[in-house]
């Protein structure tokens, strides 16, 4: 039987040849690792491949609730060297709410991003995690006039206002 890290591979390539396999789609084609499919995922985010680990941290957000012991690793995933991977950990953890609130103070290091999705995805996911920290809110409504049509449809989704624009 291929391990999960064989299956999340064989994801990779059929997505490298343009046969989508949707990350929801995945995760039920997983299920059949039972009670190991979680744990198998977790060892998956510190694979040696990239794309390993980011399909790993979508479906354990894919996972919820079952996935929620995987929130320390998610939160240490903060410092992989990929900022793709980064990103999705923060969108993750951010659905995770209050049971990812110890990630914040990875998550703040990235306000100072140059990159204005960046800092606008590490704001919006501190607030999520705690809905205190409205010292964010001006800047994430400031997003919602940006020049930059993801950050501007982003900031728009988070105060749950009408993104077509």
């Amino acid at each position: 039987m291929p391990s999960i890290r064989d299956e999340l591979c064989r994801f990779i390539r059929m997505n490298e040849q343009e046969q989508w396999e949707q990350s929801c789609d995945a995760h039920k084609d997983l299920e059949r690792f039972g009670d190991d499919l979680i744990p198998g995922l977790i060892r998956c985010l510190s694979d040696g491949n990239p794309d390993v680990r980011h399909l790993a941290v979508k479906l354990l957000a894919a996972a919820r609730p079952r996935s929620d012991v995987a929130v320390p690793a998610l939160i240490e995933r903060m410092a992989d060297e990929d900022w793709l991977i980064v990103t999705s950990v923060i969108l993750a953890l951010g659905d995770f709410g209050t049971l990812a609130a110890a990630g914040i103070p990875q998550i703040e290091l990235w306000l100072q991003s140059p990159n204005e999705y960046i800092r606008l995805l590490a704001a919006t996911t501190i607030v999520k995690l705690d809905p205190s920290r409205t010292e964010f809110l001006p800047s994430i409504r400031a997003a919602t006039t940006s020049d930059h049509p993801v950050v501007r449809s982003s900031a728009l989704e988070f105060f749950g206002e009408d993104t077509d624009m």
